[in-house]
């Protein structure tokens, strides 16, 4: 699996529990949620509008989300290791959660390259890492409605990371008694030790309940992304058998 379909499941992952679905439960939990994203044009290459069935389970230390039916995550936080998995190619990549940085710099040890060559990319990628630091600011507005019947407060998250800024409108309700606690658990062990999550994860404390709706829009080299997302089902319901394991047959790569 490349490092960008790593980096993509990251972000997934980060977007659902930090901003999405805030959740995290004691029991096993199902969520349903519907997405829908804008058709966009950047920096030449232009994407059609999308819409997509994001699922997730949720148990006391593991986790699984299936995006669509191309990809899913699966995280142990009992083995301390994340699976990405790309159903298409039936192959999937395990990475110790909470370890992107080390596996970069392991990787970069691995390649063909003289000392200075590799100095220079860990050089690079330290920088890097830098820039992907984001900055987020939670507003709690006061203002409250209705949505689907349950009783919701409106926030506005401000996020920049490089060169991409997001304001996001998000509804949330707290009539859906969850526990929260392995939720901040979880944000900690996967994304902890990179560079600006803790300051996240402190700020997004903020936010109260369960997102109902929420409307992002992200400015990127001078195009705009819109996105939706919705909250269709969130219930105890006993997991299928196995979801929390890797698939029979599939190979796993580098």
């Amino acid at each position: 699996m490349k490092l960008k379909d790593v980096l993509k499941g990251l972000s997934l992952f980060f977007i659902l529990t930090c901003v999405a679905l805030p959740l995290v439960l004691q029991a096993d939990v199902y969520i349903k949620q519907k997405s829908h994203a804008d058709a966009y044009t950047i920096m030449g290459k232009s994407e059609p509008a999308k819409d997509e069935i994001t699922i997730m389970w949720m148990a006391d230390d593991k986790a699984r989300i299936d995006q669509g039916e191309e990809r899913s995550t699966i995280i142990r936080l009992d083995k301390n290791v994340m699976y990405m998995i790309d159903h298409a190619k039936m192959t999937y990549a395990e990475i110790p959660v909470g370890e992107i940085g080390d596996i970069i710099s392991q990787g970069i040890e691995g390649i063909d390259a003289s000392d200075e060559e590799k100095a220079q990319a860990k050089k690079f990628m330290k920088g890097f890492s830098s820039m992907m630091k984001p900055k987020i600011e939670i507003t709690d507005t006061g203002e409250k409605k209705k949505i689907k019947g349950w009783n919701c407060s409106k926030y506005i998250m401000k996020m920049t990371i490089m060169m991409a800024t997001t304001t996001s409108e998000i509804w949330t309700t707290e009539d859906i008694k969850i526990n929260y606690e392995f939720y901040r658990t979880l944000g900690s062990a996967m994304m902890g030790g990179q560079p600006g999550f803790k300051e996240v994860f402190e700020e997004m404390k903020k936010v109260k309940g369960i997102t109902v709706l929420s409307s992002s829009t992200s400015s990127v080299m001078g195009s705009e992304m819109k996105r939706t997302e919705e909250l269709i089902e969130a219930k105890d319901r006993k997991a299928p058998k196995g979801i929390y394991n890797l698939p029979e047959g599939y190979k796993k790569t580098e």
